[in-house]
């Protein structure tokens, strides 16, 4: 099959990092696959490491955006494509009214948010990584598939003395207890109130504790959180967090953790590594993984919304933190549900059997586009585009 994938940003975060590594094993199972991407960010130097066919948008972050529209078509025109694949509302506002509103070309879509947009057409076969999702969603999208988010287990794995390599890297001592978080700085999803209740917890646990944070990411607010970080170092007298910035490789500091902080693909990488981890969500929201959160996890997927925040973190870590036994027991049991459950090779397979399908049956609906095309043209008018919007 010849297929074109549209990633909504490079910047380096768990949708497109998805995008970019299904891609890869789709191409590498005999597929023709080109890459639609924005310009910038660090993921482009993944993308080149994995040898995708890529294409450069002309605008970053604008939809709808005619220019990509214009690209897109060009692109799916040249590869005679038989399915273009969008990542997010984004992204899927110029597929649809793009090449499969004016090629025909069916479509597919991934949102790996924690809702689905309003503006993605509901005629398009609709892929989400949460099993709630797939429920509320299959009342108003024709055909929605779950596919829970796909890490790729053989990259991501322990290697032996790489976490004593990872560890002397940002000065870790083999008392230290590091807790690592991995992900982008911004308010979307809380994630940087996340990394700034961890802050909160280490300065709460003063100077002479042996807890560590490193941080590891980049966006909007990575001032706001090396300014507070650096604030807490300064009166404890010592570096106990270390905002490392953006990582185009960022497996060392899951191996340099004890206890890896996050939501979504980012904590699934840390299970992959054999590290308990404590999910974060929006709203204060932390819990730790074990067996008996497991099943809401599965079924919200990984995150969750509202708790106490820094409190709750730090009740959430209080068996973790003294006990290597126990954190060594939670990491293989959530190495064991990563293995078992959320293979990148297994989902290239069913991302497989999903194109197959919508080329035999993604013909364009009407009815669906101009509804689609009615609520973008309004939004846009009003200035007020945007991706939380949700018509129900």
């Amino acid at each position: 099959m010849k297929i074109v994938v549209y990633v909504h940003h490079m910047e380096i975060g768990g949708s497109q990092l998805n995008a970019l590594e299904l891609a890869r094993e789709t191409a590498a199972r005999g597929h023709d696959v080109v890459v639609l991407a924005p310009p910038g960010g660090a993921l482009w130097d993944v993308a080149h490491r994995f040898g995708l066919d890529m294409v450069t948008l002309p605008t970053h972050l604008t939809w709808p955006s005619p220019r990509n529209m214009v690209q897109a078509v060009a692109t799916v025109r040249r590869l005679r494509a038989d399915v273009v694949h969008a990542y997010e509302w984004g992204p899927a506002i110029d597929v649809a009214l793009g090449p499969h509103l004016l090629l025909g070309t069916p479509a597919v879509v991934t949102t790996l948010s924690m809702y689905v947009s309003g503006y993605i057409p509901r005629h398009v076969p609709l892929i989400v990584g949460t099993r709630k999702l797939a429920q509320e969603a299959s009342a108003r999208y024709r055909t929605v598939r779950l596919m829970e988010p796909p890490i790729d287990t053989v990259a991501n794995a322990p290697s032996g003395r790489g976490g004593d390599r990872a560890r002397a890297r940002w000065g870790f001592g083999p008392d230290d207890v590091v807790l690592s978080v991995v992900c982008r700085l911004t308010d979307d999803l809380d994630k940087a109130a996340g990394v700034l209740d961890a802050i909160a917890l280490v300065d709460h646990a003063g100077s002479n504790s042996p807890l560590r944070l490193l941080v590891v990411g980049a966006g909007p607010r990575a001032d706001a959180v090396t300014a507070r970080a650096d604030a807490v170092n300064g009166w404890l007298g010592r570096r106990a967090v270390v905002v490392a910035g953006p990582l185009d490789d960022p497996r060392p500091a899951y191996e340099a953790a004890d206890v890896v902080l996050g939501m979504g693909s980012s904590v699934l990488k840390g299970m992959a590594f054999a590290k308990p981890v404590v999910v974060q969500g929006e709203r204060g929201f932390w819990r730790r993984l074990d067996e008996k959160s497991l099943d809401a996890f599965l079924d919200q997927g990984w995150y969750g919304s509202d708790g106490a925040g820094m409190p709750e973190l730090a009740a959430e870590l209080e068996p973790l933190l003294p006990d290597a036994g126990l954190r060594s027991h939670l990491g293989t049991y959530g190495h064991q549900v990563v293995t078992d459950r959320f293979s990148l090779t297994g989902a290239a397979r069913q991302l497989e059997q999903i194109y197959r399908s919508a080329a035999v049956s993604g013909r364009r609906s009407a009815v669906s586009l101009g509804r689609t095309t009615a609520v973008v043209a309004r939004d846009t008018a009003r200035g007020r585009l945007r991706e939380r919007h949700s018509h129900g």
